[in-house]
């Protein structure tokens, strides 16, 4: 009789030993699927925090050519300088080709409080693209004389680069990362911001492109679909000097 009973309850308690079972299966499902949502949202909270890295850096450079401008700006209106005397010249700039010989006063130094009263800030690092930092004006802010942009100023659209009076004082951060580029064409309303940035169609500047107060003929930027045209800021990418799959933010100083 003992055995009978003891087999008795040992059958009565197995559904409950299948509930357990069941909710441990549950709780196993719950488990996996938070995992699951926890790296889902990981993955895409890295790619969020790439997408606003590069918008924060289109935006800081877009801020500083915008800084550099008005700087030129007050050197023009307030102190009556104008290009032929200005000087780039800053210990932070290795060319000793920014230095004007016609710039003789701390007025007519962007970089100084009495000229532009404004700082050189050096492209950031995670701007640039690091595979060319062997070339020419790489990590630095290039300034010239020598390009234009058909479009912008009084120029005849066609010429401007082979008319000196026509040239553009042209900012240039060279060198920098594809996507920032991709994101400032896209600020700009050049290009959607998934298009590849446009391609230059030919060099965008001469061999000694550093301004010291002399416009000399040379370069335009442009492109085959006209992106450019009349637009005194952008991104476009290198077609000859520099060369292509190389991607440059320029920004317009002064029309002419």
């Amino acid at each position: 009789m003992m055995n009978q009973r003891n087999y008795k309850i040992s059958k009565i308690s197995r559904p409950h030993e299948h509930g357990n079972v069941l909710f441990l299966i549950l709780i196993a499902v719950a488990l996996f699927a938070a995992l699951s949502f926890a790296v889902v949202q990981t993955r895409g909270g890295g790619t969020d925090a790439n997408k606003e890295k590069i918008q924060l850096a289109a935006s800081q450079l877009a801020q500083y050519g915008g800084d550099i401008e008005a700087a030129i700006l007050r050197m023009r209106v307030g102190k009556g300088m104008g290009p032929d005397v200005m000087s780039f010249e800053t210990p932070f700039l290795s060319s000793a080709n920014y230095t004007n010989p016609d710039c003789a006063v701390d007025d007519c130094k962007v970089y100084l409080p009495k000229g532009g009263a404004i700082s050189y800030n050096a492209p950031n690092d995670e701007w640039l693209d690091w595979s060319q930092q062997s070339q020419p004006h790489w990590g630095g802010w290039l300034f010239t004389g020598g390009s234009c942009v058909p479009g912008v100023g009084l120029g005849n659209d066609a010429t401007c680069n082979s008319d000196a009076n026509h040239l553009e004082l042209i900012a240039i951060v060279p060198y920098i990362q594809r996507d920032v580029c991709m994101e400032i064409n896209r600020k700009k309303e050049i290009t959607s911001g998934v298009t590849p940035p446009p391609q230059d169609q030919g060099s965008a500047w001469i061999n000694t492109p550093e301004f010291a107060g002399t416009f000399t003929t040379g370069e335009a930027i442009s492109s085959a679909g006209d992106e450019f045209f009349g637009r005194t800021e952008g991104c476009f990418e290198g077609g000859g000097t520099p060369a292509s799959g190389t991607y440059h933010y320029y920004k317009v100083l002064i029309e002419r």
